[in-house]
């Protein structure tokens, strides 16, 4: 290491912040010992770009063409680098062709443009990984007598951490999670150490395949029915349909018109509001009209086909919530 090197060496703690996004960029730096993480803020979210080792090298771009820091680059463990100024670098440049700086301007520019337009992964997007690639591994293994899945921890986490090129820490912490769901536990055993026991794996594969629709979802692919997302008012008529099928004991059969007070009477808008729900409804077989014997018209709702809707709906609610605390 040369004099100068030396005067640009820096070293940074644990979780120190070495430059933020947006920050504006004069230097780039060379790491001699330990790690970085490079980040980025998308949709609110933090997405990990990469995690950078000894001998990486980071911040050029803005060295190169003096944009502010296009990321944030954080040290994972204490951490040794070598600061090199726009002044340093470019003495170093004085040496090679004219043409040599213009390249680097060009190829700086079009990373940068590559970065905008490149689809990026939020760590939501990673944890919904996570839950897939574990459910792939655990479905290649034999259920015990319980029908339960139960396989060694840090070796599935490890497998899962390699295989998605993710942090060992992250793949654990999205596990951990999920041991927090009636889905799921670990143990401690004296032979194996830590297992995970998956209590319920077909609601779990069925949670992956959630996680599954919402990468589609993002992609622009069409979701698979199970998994469409019902408006508002689609809750609100399941709800109500339950409950005055509760009320009659399951008995199908409803009058019309008291079926309209009592719809009116609980919410704020009136059920004249919700036509295009119950056309999508009369359409799926849910509800549909007839006339009885005294010529009234009366509302027959499907109980089977409620009961299915019902139970999808609070399932759907319930991946929501599970999916946004991964």
């Amino acid at each position: 290491m040369n004099f100068l090197e030396k005067k640009g060496l820096r070293t940074f703690a644990e979780g120190e912040i070495i430059f933020n996004e947006g920050d504006p960029g004069s230097s780039m730096f060379i790491i001699q010992a330990g790690e970085v993480e490079v980040s980025a803020i998308k949709n609110n979210q933090k997405v990990v770009y990469a995690h950078l080792p000894k001998g990486a090298i980071f911040g050029e771009m803005a060295l190169i063409d003096g944009h502010p820091r296009s990321a944030t680059v954080t040290a994972l463990r204490e951490t040794k680098c070598v600061e090199m100024s726009r002044m340093l670098f470019n003495k170093n440049l004085e040496g090679l062709p004219g043409w040599m700086a213009s390249f680097f301007q060009i190829m700086a520019e079009r990373l940068r443009d590559a970065n905008k337009h490149a689809e990026t992964l939020t760590s939501q997007d990673n944890s919904r990984q996570v839950i897939l690639s574990v459910s792939n591994i655990l479905a290649g293994i034999e259920p015990n007598n319980f029908d339960e899945v139960v396989t060694p921890w840090k070796p599935l986490v490890k497998d899962t951490a390699l295989l998605l090129n993710l942090p060992y820490d992250q793949v654990d912490g999205v596990m951990n999670k999920i041991t927090l769901t009636p889905m799921a536990k670990s143990i401690l055993t004296p032979d194996r150490g830590r297992m995970l026991v998956m209590k319920d794996f077909s609601h779990f594969k069925f949670f992956a395949d959630y996680c599954k629709s919402r990468f589609m979802e993002k992609q622009g692919s069409e979701i698979p029915l199970q998994f469409q997302k019902m408006s508002e008012k689609e809750v609100d008529l399941i709800t109500f349909f339950h409950t005055v099928m509760k009320e009659q004991l399951w008995e199908p059969a409803i009058e019309q018109h008291l079926f309209v007070e009592q719809f009116d009477a609980s919410h704020e808008s009136p059920l004249s509001e919700y036509k295009l729900e119950l056309k999508k409804f009369r359409n799926s077989g849910l509800i549909s009209s007839k006339l009885d014997h005294d010529d009234v018209q009366m509302y027959i709702i499907d109980k089977e086909k409620l009961q299915t809707l019902v139970s999808t709906t609070e399932t759907l609610m319930e991946f929501e919530q599970m999916d946004s605390k991964i």
